[in-house]
């Protein structure tokens, strides 16, 4: 039983809303009403079997006779934990702009059309984050790969992958493998022993020692913690949360100066594209996973994609990116509460952790890097142990607890917001700070999110045959819909929905390993006659 299938409606009245955070009675939306951080199973009525009106809900609709309509009706957004209800109508035009038809939402099953939220964050929405992660994954594959979508092929063009992290606020608690298992596949989570957290350290001017004799496991709650909460720093991280961003545009400024001097050292011309997405660490700071590949330059064709000279290598493009990074540093705007003066922002003092993709005797490779860079793209403050949506004049008292780290950082953010060149940390305060993009890339280096968006349109709506689409019957058909309502009406609905797309998702799975054992055999049949 998945999570969406939780009631998503109090008692047995059906409110168009989103679900059980609304009030058949007052009419409360669930932002104007009081949250709880924790749930049990009682809650939600899940005690000693299934909610009879779940239960009750559910066989309503399946013994509907419309119901093969509804589910067909439903089929784009059936995995969405959330989805969006829209009510309107939609106009028809021909080709001279004369209105032949027009269809109204209310002639549909429940007088609307759903469709996904689209939400990121596999916290919020598995299903949703799962589709954004996919597309994340082909954007990535195709600046590394080429050969499709209008690009060309990029195996001999020179790609680093670097992390860069911020630098240090304090001592916190943390888990450090130096060697793991022969047969540890996952480095981040592992059950591998770890090393003391901090084997030495004095006391602090609080009377708190700077010491930590354990070995911390990957789920333990300490991780990321100061050891003292008063001697860390945590006004300097939420200035470097929000200063990030530009501390990133300016870092590539310097990246392509350096690219320059390289360019003109051997008389060629270099161009370098890029794309990144930020990761949270448990500490509640931001770190930088790039990818950043090295091209030509042809005079002719400005805007072609070609490889970068042969007289450039690996290295002189590692070397040029890391001076880059240590070179780029700068400070922020004043504010009275640091003197009246600005911040220094500079990356971390620990080095940038680079790799070169695709070379040889080396274990970054294609797959394993589009890979971990398109997870990164579902998550964000929950590693931290905090998920919240905002931070306004009434919660800041309940999230800002000055006697947590997270409560402090939150408080921070809400404080030094006063001034006019930080307003920007209270809007972002349930983030820290940090207000950027989860990724951002160059133009060149590959498709867009709406490219990929719209490829998935046109073979859905031509059933897969994108062939025979026409870019003009876009013109042709105007939606006119609003929003409506979110989520699902009744708790059945979503069990309906939910279980329908996870048949199909099983089916097509099914399809695929099929495939994938015949493509199997038939190499071993060719194998043993060759």
């Amino acid at each position: 039983m998945t999570s969406s299938t939780l009631p998503l409606v109090p008692g047995t009245t059906t409110v168009p809303g989103t679900g059980a955070s609304a009030d058949a009675d007052t009419g409360y939306w669930p932002w104007a009403t009081p949250t709880r951080t924790t749930r049990t199973p009682a809650d939600d009525g899940w005690v000693r079997g299934h909610d009879p009106r779940t239960v009750a809900s559910g066989r309503a609709r399946a013994q509907d006779p419309d119901y093969p309509e509804w589910l067909g009706h439903v089929r784009a957004a059936a995995a969405c934990k959330h989805p969006i209800r829209l009510a309107g109508q939609i106009h028809v035009n021909d080709a001279d702009g004369n209105r032949i038809a027009t269809i109204d939402t209310e002639d549909m099953p429940d007088g609307a059309i759903y469709t996904p939220c689209g939400n990121r964050r596999a916290a919020v929405c598995p299903s949703c984050a799962e589709v954004y992660r996919r597309d994340t994954y082909h954007l990535i594959k195709a600046g590394l790969q080429g050969d499709r979508w209008g690009l060309p092929p990029l195996h001999e063009h020179i790609a680093i992958f670097l992390t860069a992290t911020a630098p240090s606020f304090g001592p916190v608690h943390h888990r450090v493998v130096k060697v793991h298992a022969a047969d540890c596949r996952k480095k981040d989570g592992c059950t591998c022993r770890a090393s003391v957290c901090h084997p030495f350290g004095r006391t602090c001017p609080h009377g708190q020692e700077l010491r930590c004799g354990a070995r911390h496991k990957a789920g333990d709650s300490q991780l990321g913690q100061p050891l003292c909460l008063d001697c860390y720093d945590h006004t300097g991280q939420v200035i470097w949360n929000h200063e990030a961003p530009e501390l990133w545009r300016r870092t590539i400024q310097q990246v392509d100066r350096e690219l320059r001097r390289l360019g003109r050292a051997h008389g060629v011309e270099l161009r370098r594209r890029y794309i990144k997405v930020y990761e949270f660490q448990v500490r509640g700071v931001i770190h930088y996973h790039a990818l950043i590949r090295l091209d030509g330059y042809e005079p002719d064709c400005p805007q072609a994609i070609v490889p970068p000279p042969a007289v450039i290598t690996r290295q002189m493009f590692a070397d040029a990116v890391e001076a880059a990074f240590l070179k780029t540093a700068y400070t922020s705007a004043p504010h009275p509460a640091n003197g009246g003066q600005g911040w220094r922002i500079a990356w971390g003092d620990k080095g940038l952790d680079l790799k070169h993709v695709n070379a040889p005797g080396h274990e970054v490779n294609l797959a394993q890097i589009t890979g971990y860079i398109a997870k990164y793209v579902t998550k964000s403050t929950e590693v931290t142990g905090l998920n919240l949506r905002r931070v306004d004049d009434l919660s800041v008292g309940i999230h800002g607890d000055p006697g947590t780290h997270l409560g402090r950082l939150i408080r921070a953010c809400w404080d030094l917001g006063e001034h006019a060149h930080y307003a920007r940390l209270r809007r972002w305060a349930h983030q820290f700070g940090y207000g950027g993009h989860i990724t951002t890339k160059s133009r060149a280096f590959s498709v867009t999110l709406g490219f990929l968006r719209m490829q998935r349109t046109i073979w859905r709506r031509t059933e897969g045959h994108p062939h025979i689409w026409d870019d003009e019957q876009t013109e042709r058909v105007i939606y006119e819909l609003g929003y409506q309502a979110t989520g699902w009406i009744t708790t059945g609905d979503a069990l309906l929905a939910n279980t329908a797309a996870a048949l199909a998702r099983a089916r097509h799975q099914a399809g695929l390993d099929a495939l994938a054992d015949e493509l199997t055999t038939q190499r071993a049949v060719h194998l043993k006659a060759a």
